[in-house]
């Protein structure tokens, strides 16, 4: 198996097709130390897994077979939620399937998937079900499944309904983010891990970053990680998730538990996901009708205008 700094490398020369064959450069887009990336580099084409033609690096099948374990194959898409606050947009359809500036919500999370041939997507809905079938005309390889308890459970709902795609490792996602950077959605995965956002200060869903990993779960901190609705997960932490998503749900209290509950707050013992940082424009979390309005001026009123 790869290492962790053979794993970057590689995937790094994978997405660019090729890369300059400088330490220097592929340190510094890495972040990691000239030592480490020189040694892995080495490791990388004593194996046949890297060529160089003098200037260039470039992957070779041997390459991208070592990669093929981590390669990212599913996703689940929790798309239930009522979305109240962004009403009168979200009355005849759930937040996801709003548009902003003529694209549909949820087309930006799946368009990223599909660049990145994630192949198999599971979305779980809710409120107007019916609307998310009109996604099959564009993506018509969707698996869609219907939650009928979402207005009296919380999102673990959701999770336990798809709990039979969450294996071989697989994208977690929430369906109300406008994706502005899809980059943010890679081929590749080597660790379980999250989307988060640096922040002095939030108010928000937050946790903080021990030896590389999430701690300190909470709804608002300071000097911390706002918390993103994407997350990978591996094939091991997957069926851990399976069993543990069943276990809370059919606690006394599980039905009003959030998923994420599971992972970092209730068996947070059992998983080390590492925090993968993201900027604060890579995804645009539209919170209500205003914000859709600022974004969009097709929802402004009248009366907006005259302000």
């Amino acid at each position: 198996m790869i290492s962790r700094f053979e794993f970057e490398i590689l995937t790094y020369v994978e997405k660019n097709g090729s890369v300059a064959d400088s330490v220097r450069e592929t340190a510094n887009e890495l972040r990691l130390s000239w030592s480490a990336v020189e040694a892995a580099t080495n490791r990388l084409k004593q194996q046949a897994f890297l060529v160089s033609d003098a200037s260039r690096l470039f992957i070779t099948e041997k390459g991208l077979n070592a990669l093929s374990p981590f390669r990212v194959r599913r996703a689940v898409i929790l798309a239930a939620g009522f979305g109240s606050r962004m009403m009168p947009a979200t009355a005849d359809r759930p937040k996801p399937m709003v548009k902003v500036n003529g694209v549909r919500i949820i087309d930006t999370l799946l368009d990223a998937l599909a660049a990145a041939d994630v192949e198999e997507i599971t979305i779980v809905g809710g409120y107007r079900f019916e609307k998310l079938r009109e996604l099959l005309e564009k993506y018509p390889s969707l698996r869609l499944i219907e939650n009928k308890d979402y207005a009296s459970t919380n999102n673990i709902s959701s999770a336990v309904l798809a709990s039979d795609a969450l294996h071989g490792g697989c994208y977690l996602c929430e369906a109300d983010l406008y994706i502005a950077n899809p980059q943010i959605i890679t081929k590749y995965q080597y660790a379980s891990n999250i989307l988060g956002s640096y922040s002095m200060e939030t108010d928000d869903w937050c946790f903080r970053m021990t030896d590389g990993c999430v701690s300190d779960y909470r709804k608002g901190n300071t000097y911390c990680y706002t918390y993103y609705g994407i997350s990978y997960w591996t094939a091991a932490d997957c069926e851990k998730l399976r069993k543990d998503f069943a276990a809370v749900y059919d606690r006394p209290d599980g039905k009003d538990c959030f998923w994420e509950f599971v992972p970092f707050l209730l068996k947070k013992d059992a998983y080390q996901v590492e925090i993968r940082p993201c900027g604060k424009w890579d995804i645009m979390e539209i919170d209500n009708y205003y914000e859709l309005a600022q974004l969009d001026a097709s929802y402004q009123t009248k009366e907006d205008d005259e302000r």
